[in-house]
């Protein structure tokens, strides 16, 4: 590197004019940073400035130092007297410190100023790393020291940068806009002008980078530089204007580039319009109807996207030939998650032959597109347009829920009765499907059993009406018709229909039981006992038996075989079905829909009345015995009464 030193002075020289800047404006910096000591008849400046070497050995300026030999910080201090008149031949020393300690070392500790005053070193970080943390109060990079010593007076003055290890921290890339003040120019053989700002910032602070080479090129048209240095805040300025020629007509794309030694290209681009003066004016804009129209949401088997288009025509209704920016914006309200071009709800393209597109892709839901166009030119005049071109709608049948309501059963004559079920359908993300989606019922018993006598309508479709008249999207209604032979079974309730690939999307009602019972509509539960007396002293038995016979019928006074019923028998010691004990009191109808119980009840019900003797006495008991059923809709009977005494015994 020693090779360069005069080149990388020179370079120095002409950037900078001696100027002092900065590529770092925290304080303490951590690059390219520069000071000024006064102290009597002498004034010290310093600035530093990182640089590599590209394949050719060309010196690039660059945004902060690096670990190792690839990039390196040259460091300039000029020495002036009072009236600021430079001082040649002296002689400058340099020391550097990172949190206290020495670091690195100079190709020449002790130059001689030259005749600007200038004296120049180059640091070497010998591949040790110094970067301040800016989280903590003390200052950890490098800081080197210019000293000069007059008469036993030493004026001095410091700069700070950092040299990174890029194993730690991430230096790339720079961050680095183009911008221009306008994006159309008229073709007038360079009168109109686009003015255009490049700026180029380091990744560490956000900090902007001067004194480095920033090059640009344009496809059509002229530049007025072809490179520049940034200035010290980070930016270079170019002039973008047209030739003269006709076929520059349209659009150009300026773009502006920065090529670091190490890390690569890092790259920015406008797009400029040259008018043709001679065409028509944009007067008002249009937005057809999109082909195609509707669109379906991610995921759902058909088409994700479609091209959004504005007309841009002049005041003869013709279009206008000359490209324009045309800004389309989604909105308000659109359905999540559509986009376009992946860029948002806001994107531009310029028009070609008087139609500008965008790509809009879907989301996860559903609902239509609202969108507005808007041109803007002479960078003051405005025309927008705004429709809605395009649908997006639901995907196909992905998920699936089904239930029924059996409280709400009816009955509709016959002796039969009707229970409604319904299935929401879904799509991948959830939304209901569109109407119209089919949806196929079956209905089967459960094994061992092999019949059913009940019936669900096997077609329907979302969007139907239910039994009030009502519909819903997404939602398929059906009923279920089932007998009185029926009521208590159980059985499976399957809805299906079928996804993007005809493949099944299935669910039975109460999924996780698989079960729908067939419901019971009130009709008559009534207990009947052979006697309501009992006198255990006239049994002349410490027990008594009673047998109690309850009869289901349902609302068209049908019996109802095979319903459980549980007998509540306050007092009864135990209860029996037919002839044994059974659990929970629980008895089952036979085809007359009768079920029988005996009910026991013993002597020690009836208390004995306290200090009663010869004979002694004992309390009536009353048993109120009920039924109840314990199928929906359970009812339960009307209470019978069964009196429980103990008469007293003769002398």
């Amino acid at each position: 590197m020693q090779t360069n030193m005069k080149k990388i002075f020179y370079i120095i020289l002409i950037a900078t004019g001696l100027l002092i800047v900065s590529c770092d404006e925290r304080d303490p910096a951590n690059a390219d940073s520069s000071s000024s000591t006064t102290s009597g008849a002498y004034k010290i400046n310093a600035i530093a400035q990182a640089y590599g070497f590209d394949n050719n050995d060309n010196a690039v300026a660059v945004g902060e130092d690096l670990k190792g030999p690839y990039v390196t910080t040259y460091i300039v201090a000029q020495l002036l007297d009072s009236l600021n008149q430079p001082q040649k031949d002296e002689m400058i020393t340099f020391s550097a410190k990172a949190a206290g300690s020495d670091i690195g070392s100079f190709d020449t500790r002790t130059p001689k100023t030259n005749n600007d005053g200038l004296a120049a070193v180059q640091f070497s970080d010998e591949n040790e790393a110094a970067y301040d943390n800016g989280t903590t109060p003390t200052y950890e990079g490098v800081e080197v020291t210019a000293v000069y010593t007059k008469g036993g007076t030493d004026f001095e003055t410091s700069v700070r940068f950092g040299v990174f290890d890029t194993s730690e921290v991430e230096l790339w890339p720079y961050q680095l806009n183009l911008t221009t003040n306008t994006n159309a120019i008229k073709l007038d053989d360079g009168n109109t002008k686009a003015e255009l700002s490049a700026r180029i910032n380091s990744r560490q602070y956000g900090n902007p980078i001067s004194n480095v080479e920033l090059y640009f090129e344009s496809n059509n048209g002229r530049l007025s530089v072809v490179s520049e240095l940034t200035d010290s805040i980070g930016i270079a300025k170019v002039d973008f204007s047209d030739t003269g020629d006709p076929n520059e007509i349209g659009v150009s794309t300026v773009s502006a580039r920065y090529q670091h030694p190490v890390f690569g290209l890092v790259m920015d681009s406008v797009q400029i319009t040259i008018r043709d003066t001679s065409s028509g004016i944009p007067a008002y804009i249009q937005i057809p109807s999109s082909y195609p129209g509707e669109i379906m949401v991610v995921g759902g088997g058909g088409s994700e996207s479609t091209d959004i288009c504005a007309r841009v025509y002049d005041e003869n209704g013709v279009l206008v030939q000359t490209p324009y920016l045309v800004t389309f914006t989604l909105g308000p309200n659109i359905p999540e998650g559509a986009n376009l071009n992946n860029a948002g709800i806001i994107d531009s393209a310029y028009s070609a032959n008087g139609e500008a597109c965008v790509s809009l892709n879907s989301g996860v839901a559903p609902g239509p597109i609202r969108v507005t166009a808007v041109l803007i030119f002479d960078d003051s005049v405005s025309i927008s347009a705004t429709a809605i071109p395009v649908t997006i709608a639901t995907g196909p049948p992905a998920n699936i829920e089904a239930e029924y309501d059996p409280l709400n059963t009816q009955a509709v004559g016959g002796g039969y009765y009707q229970t409604e079920a319904s299935a929401m359908v879904y799509d991948l993300w959830y939304n209901p499907v569109a109407d119209s989606t089919y949806v196929y019922w079956s209905i089967n018993p459960i094994p061992p059993d092999t019949l059913i006598e009940a019936f669900v309508e096997g077609v329907s479709y979302t969007g139907n009406s239910n039994l009030n008249g009502d519909s819903y999207s997404g939602l398929a209604f059906t009923t279920i018709i089932y007998s009185t032979d029926a009521i208590g079974d159980i059985g499976y309730v399957t809805a299906l229909t079928f996804g993007a690939d005809g493949d099944t999307v299935a669910v039975r009602i109460n999924e996780e039981e698989g079960e729908a019972t067939m419901t019971f509509v009130p009709g008559t539960l009534i207990l009947s006992a052979a006697t309501t007396y009992v006198d255990f002293t006239a049994l002349g038995a410490n027990t008594a038996q009673l047998s109690i016979t309850g009869t289901l019928q349902d609302f068209y006074g049908n019996p109802v075989n095979g319903a459980p019923i549980a007998l509540n028998a306050p007092g009864a010691a135990n209860i029996y079905w037919p002839a044994a004990p059974i659990s929970n009191n629980v008895g089952t109808t036979d085809e007359d829909g009768v079920v029988t119980w005996v009910v026991e009840y013993d002597i020690g019900i009836c208390a004995w009345i306290v200090g009663t003797t010869d004979p002694p006495q004992y309390e009536d008991f009353t048993s109120s015995i009920t039924a109840t059923l314990l199928i929906p809709q359970s009812i339960t009977s009307d209470p019978i009464d069964i009196l429980l005494v103990r008469t007293p015994e003769g002398p």
